[in-house]
């Protein structure tokens, strides 16, 4: 159990992040993992939406039960994710990892300037 204590650790704190503000399970895992778990990039990113999704179910439930869930919003917002989805899955083997590290980081850097200004 010991030997997997930052694994549920870092779990613990995402999770929290993700029904906290229905999103941050990325922006979190993806570098912990990487830092404490010593996981290579590109597998860390793909690890992310694997964790990610099993969080989101538990979050979304708990969203519909206290009535925050916008189903029109959802699916339409949905529609563009899955293709986006797809192109991002299919060029993530393509990417280099020092590119690949400079794209999320240039998306994290912005995201948090858009959401404090």
């Amino acid at each position: 159990m010991k030997k997997y204590l930052k694994h549920i650790l870092i779990g613990i704190i995402c999770g929290f992040l993700n029904g906290l503000f229905g999103a941050g399970g990325g922006s979190v895992v993806v570098p912990a993992m990487e830092k404490f778990l010593d996981v290579d990039e590109k597998k860390s990113h793909a690890t992310a939406i694997g964790i990610i999704l099993l969080m989101s179910i538990v979050s979304s439930w708990i969203y519909i039960q206290k009535g925050f869930f916008d189903v029109k919003l959802w699916m339409l917002v949905t529609i563009g994710g899955v293709a986006g989805g797809l192109v991002g899955a299919n060029a993530l083997d393509r990417i280099p990892k020092k590119w690949l590290k400079i794209i999320f980081g240039a998306v994290i850097i912005v995201t948090a300037v858009k959401m404090i200004a």
